[in-house]
Order: structure tokens, then sequence, then C-alpha cells
């Protein structure tokens, strides 16, 4: 198989790599949703396969194509519409759940060879159950950290806006000033939600399954978890990947 250019369309963020036979990823990059087409532009060129994309963005999936079409390039070709994502799901609205996060399902399962937890800690933050037999059962949804602080400016006449993320991390939890009592309320908020989640979610499972943690603020997250929490940055990618060859086996 030739490479192909593999592109995930968040909220907040776009990322993009290229993959060949093996379905290894290479070369990749992630930017603000302001940079896609300054990352995918010059790949698009290059390209020597087809483009595969995961959005949970239709405006940022407009401009991938328009991107695509600037530079003669075929179409993209969309996970979930124009190729299946080969994964079972036992929800009330299997139509509604983001491809994002049955990506990141078919590629936790992937790796734990059975029954696991997906935590994607992004604009939102999704904690989502996959059975023993591969099968996607739903989860939790809240807001991630980028929302959290953006909702106590707004709502707070008082309180500043912050950046959060795992750069920002303040080392103790007793915040001395405003911003680094704010970080440490919300950095420690959501890993005490996930970790709360996840602990549920395996006893409705019925089973001590590992944790896979991904997504822009993964690495906070993951200090709620222990050593079977497992970081995958590229999680979604992975399962897009996985996707497109499980579609175009011979």
């Amino acid at each position: 198989m030739t490479d192909l250019l593999a592109v995930t369309l968040g909220n907040t963020s776009v990322a993009a790599a290229a993959a060949g036979a093996d379905g290894a990823l290479r070369d990749v990059r992630c930017e603000p949703l302001d940079g896609l087409e300054s990352l995918v532009g010059p790949r698009l060129e290059a390209a020597e396969g087809p483009v595969i994309v995961c959005s949970v963005n239709p405006p940022a999936l407009a401009r991938l194509r328009r991107a695509a079409k600037a530079v003669g390039s075929d179409p993209p070709l969309v996970a979930g519409e124009d190729f299946p994502i080969p994964i079972r799901t036992d929800v009330d609205e299997p139509a509604r759940v983001g491809t994002d996060r049955l990506l990141a399902a078919l590629a936790a399962h992937r790796r734990a060879g059975g029954a696991c937890i997906v935590v994607d800690a992004g604009t939102a933050v999704t904690v989502d159950a996959v059975d023993d037999a591969g099968v996607f059962l739903g989860g939790a949804i809240f807001p991630g950290p980028g929302l959290m602080a953006r909702s106590l400016a707004d709502g707070a006449a008082q309180l500043p806006h912050v950046e959060v993320g795992r750069e920002f991390v303040p080392d103790e939890v007793i915040g001395r000033n405003t911003e680094d009592a704010i970080r440490s309320g919300i950095t420690r908020a959501v890993a005490a939600a996930v970790a709360r989640l996840a602990s549920e979610m395996r006893d409705a499972l019925e089973m001590a399954v590992p944790v896979y943690v991904t997504g822009g603020y993964a690495l906070p997250q993951s200090e709620a978890g222990g050593a079977d929490w497992t970081v995958v940055p590229d999680l979604v990618l992975e399962g897009l990947i996985l996707a497109w060859r499980e579609h175009h086996k011979p």
C-alpha cells in the first residue's frame, strides 16, 4: 500500500500523520485548528495515497476539502461516511456517537485484546467503556479543562481566564495566587472525575480492565490512574488507520 495521509479534525485542533503498508504512524503533528491549511496543505500536495479523515467538526472538514481541491488532491475520505468503522455499538443512538470516540475505542480494544476503558481529554472529556467482545458500550462526557477555564472567566466577574494544560499544572495543590488556584482546581477536578468514572466503569464491567488515555490534556489526566493506565497520544489516528486497513483487506 502506498503512503496515505491520516487527519483528525477536532473542535480546537488538527492532527495529521503519514502511514504506509505496515500501518505505523510517521511524522505525526498536531496544531491548533487555525493552522489547518498550513499543516495539511504541503502534505496534501505530497501525498501518494488517499487522504482519510476523522472529523467531529463539519466546518473544519469543509476547509480540508477546499484545501484538497486547491492543490488538485482527491477529496478526503471520511471515516463513518466513505468507509465503515469496524466496531459494534450497544447504545441508544449509534449515529450520534462521535467517530473520534469509536476510533479511539477500536484502537484501545485492539491494544488490550479485550475489555478496556478509553479516556479522551480534549475540548470535552470522554470516558468510554468497551466490553471483551469489542462492543462500544457508551460512557460519560463532561467539559474539558479549557472549557472549564473559559466558563469561570465568563461567569465570574473577578476571575481571569487562565491557560490550562500539562505545562501549566501547579506543583502545589494549594494555589497561592488566583491563577494557580484555578489551575489546581481544574486539573485536579478533571483528574479526580476521570479516576472516579474509570473506577465505576470497571465495577460495571466486573473486571479490572486497562485504561487508555489520549487527547490534548492526556498527561495530567493520566496521573489519576496507576500502572495499568497507558497514555497513547495518537490513539484516534491509530484507530483511523486500523479502520481504513480493515476496509481494504485483500
